[in-house]
């Protein structure tokens, strides 16, 4: 699977290409067009084992309101995260209202692993709101058009049937 990303970090917008994971279990990964083989590992969820150019790193992401929390040990760097083909379909379109609101209800039965947003919270289109657990997988359910949260119906931990109501955005 390829997917194209833009990450915004200190105000600077880099391209990042992922490719993978391939039959050997790298990932290819181009950061403004410079390839490299990565060797990622997931250690538990949102903590990763990558091997770069044979260095070791353990990177943990934390979903916060304003972005992704990236820390590599003692470094921790803000990251806002969108994907590449929206962006640009989004700057090609230019300014408009956009349609708000929508209900998100679980797509399979599962549990709810992290709520990612809390009342009141602005949420942008194509932002995680809340992660189901699956069949031993993740899954971050997706807002699509965005809105205020004015209702959370289910918290971490609580088993869910499918189409029971999860966020309601306004």
């Amino acid at each position: 699977m390829k997917r194209e990303l833009i990450v915004t970090a200190d105000g600077r917008d880099r391209t990042v290409a992922i490719e993978g994971p391939l039959p050997d279990g790298t990932f290819h990964v181009a950061i403004d067009g410079a390839l490299r083989t990565v060797d990622g590992k997931p250690i538990r969820p949102g903590t990763w084992s990558l091997v770069i150019e044979g260095r070791s790193f353990i990177v943990d992401l934390d979903p916060r309101r304003t972005g992704i929390a990236a820390s590599v040990g003692a470094s921790e760097a803000l990251l806002q995260v969108q994907d590449a083909l929206h962006r640009r379909l989004a700057q090609a379109a230019g300014p408009r209202v956009a349609a708000t609101g929508e209900s998100i209800s679980a797509p399979i039965a599962g549990k709810v692993v992290k709520v990612l947003v809390e009342v009141g919270d602005v949420v942008a289109p194509g932002t995680a709101v809340i992660v189901l657990e699956a069949m031993k997988m993740e899954n971050e359910l997706i807002a699509e058009r965005g809105g205020t949260v004015s209702t959370i119906h289910k918290t971490a931990g609580q088993a869910v049937d499918t189409g029971d109501p999860l966020v309601v955005l306004t």
